[in-house]
This record gives structure tokens, C-alpha cells and sequence, in this order.
């Protein structure tokens, strides 16, 4: 029985660096390494010939049905592409390179869609990671409110208060500011691209 090769990796990439995870991906095809599972910065391949897949990712919008994101499956397999991972609402698209490059994000205007959808995503994660400090900081002060005559719970509360502040400022600050930054430059270099002016 012919023993397979596996390879387990661990990258991160940010949200931004798509292209980056994605040419790692077509790097490691290159060597004969093919993508058969992803996780958060986890990635499995298995040994098969150099250069015989190429790899693609995409973004598929949450507030698509079921149906649709099924539709838009079958679309991909009847194109000879094939889904080889899901993580979050990114898709790790498989082809074979003897059947061409991918066709999908090549020209500016579809580039410019999809990195105004990661965009969107990132200000869409910012926004609901302040809720939730947002949410929590509020249940903390009703529960001081309601404790108030209790020194501990008030000393708990504003020690628990003064963490989550802290940890959403750093949290917003040092990774989500350049992430979103990032972003938006992409974005304005693709509308500059293609001659919009704003």
C-alpha cells in the first residue's frame, strides 16, 4: 500500500493579505504539496504531482441563502474548479493548471468587488467587536448599579471594566486600524486604476 504524504503548516495571514495566503497556497502546488484542509492558520496538504492544481480564494458574503451559496457551488464545479476548504466566509478554491488560470478575479472591476467585500467585512467585525465591549461594559455597570452597597462586586466591576476597555482599544488599534487601513487603500488604488474620480 503506497504510504501519502501529509504536511500540516501554520500561517497566519491577516484579512488583508489575502493575495499573500493565496500565492502561498500556488507556491506550495508548485512543489507538489495540494491543499486538502484549512482551519484558523492551519493548513493540510497532501503530495501530488508539481504544479498540478493552482488555487484561488474567494469571499462569500454572509447574507447570501443557502441556495444561492449552493448555486454558486455548482457554478464553480461545472467550471472545473472544485471547493477544497471553507474558514469563515472565505472559500480555498481548487483547479487543475493544464486547464488555465482562473478567470474569476482578473480584470479591475471584479478585483475592486472583492476587496471592497473584504473591506466590508473587516467595518462590519469592527463594528460588532464594539458591541460587544460595548454590551459588556453595560452589563457591568448595571450589575455595580445593582450591587452597589457589595465594595467587591464594585471593585470587580471596574477592574473587569477598565480590562475590557484597554483590551478593545489595543484590539482596535494595533490590529484593526492598519487591517482596515490597509484595505481602503486597496480599494482607492483599484477606483484610481480604473479612472473614477471621487
Amino acid at each position: 500500500m503506497e504510504k501519502k504524504e501529509i504536511k500540516k503548516l501554520w500561517r497566519f495571514y491577516s484579512i488583508a493579505d489575502y493575495e499573500k495566503e493565496e500565492a502561498f497556497l500556488n507556491e506550495m502546488a508548485r512543489a507538489g504539496w495540494n491543499l486538502t484542509a484549512v482551519g484558523f492558520c492551519r493548513y493540510i496538504f497532501r503530495r501530488g504531482n508539481e504544479g498540478e492544481y493552482i488555487y484561488k480564494l474567494d469571499m462569500v458574503e454572509r447574507t447570501e441563502s443557502d441556495e444561492v451559496k449552493e448555486s454558486y457551488f455548482t457554478f464553480l464545479t461545472d467550471c472545473g474548479i472544485r471547493v477544497v476548504g471553507e474558514f469563515k466566509d472565505w472559500i480555498y478554491l481548487q483547479k487543475r493548471a493544464s486547464e488555465g488560470p482562473f478567470d474569476m478575479k482578473n480584470d479591475k472591476y471584479t478585483r475592486l468587488r472583492q476587496v471592497n467585500k473584504v473591506y466590508s467585512f473587516s467595518l462590519r467585525t469592527v463594528c460588532n467587536l464594539l458591541r460587544i465591549f460595548v454590551a459588556i461594559i453595560l452589563v457591568l455597570i448595571i450589575l455595580q448599579m445593582l450591587m452597589s452597597n457589595n465594595v467587591r462586586v464594585t471593585e470587580f466591576c471596574n477592574g473587569v471594566m477598565l480590562g475590557v476597555g484597554v483590551s478593545s482599544l489595543i484590539a482596535l488599534v494595533i490590529i484593526w486600524v492598519p487591517i482596515v487601513n490597509k484595505l481602503r487603500c486597496k480599494v482607492n488604488k483599484l477606483i484610481g486604476d480604473i479612472g473614477v474620480n471621487l
